[in-house]
């Protein structure tokens, strides 16, 4: 295991900073991707989005390596590869969940995955302290919230899909062993580009043999090109990055909990962005998401300072 808990340079300030960075890069994706779907289809999508993805960072790095920056061959390879497929694998059982749910459903049932994590911690010996059971309950609840329809129950959907709740279900277990996996095999210290890196090429390769079998669309005409790049760069490149470079400096739980603010987001930039009505009780929700994501950096800065105490007695 690497503890990345005794990680000199880690802050949870600055960690915070960066998971709501990468929060808001990821909510971005319904805004800039909103058309890709459809006319690409699931298997070009998300090969486009990881390859194009790799190309981007791996060239920065590159250029950066050059100018004194990290190696980026100079980290456990096959682990973060290998978390680069898992992340292939989380993305594709994501798609076949929505394919069988509403997805007021699959929303309530993924963001168990906060959950997940926390008690995941806890059973790997992570202290588990009340400001953390408590932003957990306010950032489910308001998930919850920011999907009205699972509340009044009128989603339209007779019959709930029992593949698809399992599905959602196991996307959130998935992601949750990701992020613990995260900390418990990659070695502190390790750039959030690098790691980005490896993660974004594992998950493109995973889907190559797709591209094989099915065929790759190719995107076709300039707006739907940009629409592509700007799906790598911003929800991809910038949210991977961010979403790494936070986890050197946050416990996964409440790396989880932060993550959840790309909900609220969501339904700010679909209101803004798409000219969708945002109902009282989806705006009650994401207020409620924010407050528990407050309350999710207070757990963060308290599990900081028992950390530096401890180093400082030696317990």
């Amino acid at each position: 295991m690497h503890d990345h808990a005794t990680d000199p340079g880690r802050n949870s300030a600055r960690g915070g900073a960066w998971a709501v960075a990468s929060a808001f890069s990821f909510s971005l994706s319904s805004v800039v991707g909103k058309n890709l779907l459809g006319a690409l289809g699931v298997t070009s999508l998300l090969f486009w989005r990881f390859a194009l993805a790799s190309l981007v960072i791996w060239s920065a790095l590159a250029l950066w390596h050059r100018r004194g920056g990290p190696d980026p061959t100079d980290v456990p390879r096959a682990r973060l590869f290998g978390l680069g497929t898992l992340m292939g694998v989380v993305v594709v059982v994501g798609f076949l969940a929505l394919d069988r749910l509403d997805a007021s459903v699959y929303i309530v049932i993924v963001y168990l995955y906060p959950a997940f994590v926390v008690v995941g911690s806890a059973l790997l010996g992570r202290p588990l302290d009340a400001i953390t059971v408590v932003a957990l309950v306010v950032i489910t609840a308001g998930v919850v919230l920011t999907v009205p329809e699972v509340i009044t129950g009128s989603s339209g959907d007779t019959v709930i899909s029992t593949a698809g709740l399992l599905l959602a279900l196991g996307q959130a277990v998935l992601f949750a062993v990701y992020l613990l996996l995260n900390e418990r095999v990659v070695p502190a210290g390790i750039d959030g580009v690098v790691s980005a890196a490896w993660i974004n090429l594992g998950a493109g390769a995973f889907f190559v043999p797709f591209v094989v079998v099915q065929g790759l669309t190719v995107p076709r005409g300039g707006s739907l090109l940009l629409e592509v790049v700007l799906f790598a760069l911003i929800p991809t490149v910038a949210a991977t990055t961010c979403f790494f470079r936070a986890l050197r400096h946050l416990a996964p739980g409440v790396m989880a909990m932060v993550m959840t603010l790309e909900v609220a987001l969501a339904i700010v930039w679909s209101a803004l962005f798409l000219g969708e009505d945002v109902t009282g009780l989806e705006a009650l929700g994401a207020g409620v998401v924010i407050v528990g994501v407050g309350l999710a950096q207070r757990a963060a800065a308290s599990q900081a300072r028992v950390l530096d105490a401890e180093a400082v007695t030696g317990h």
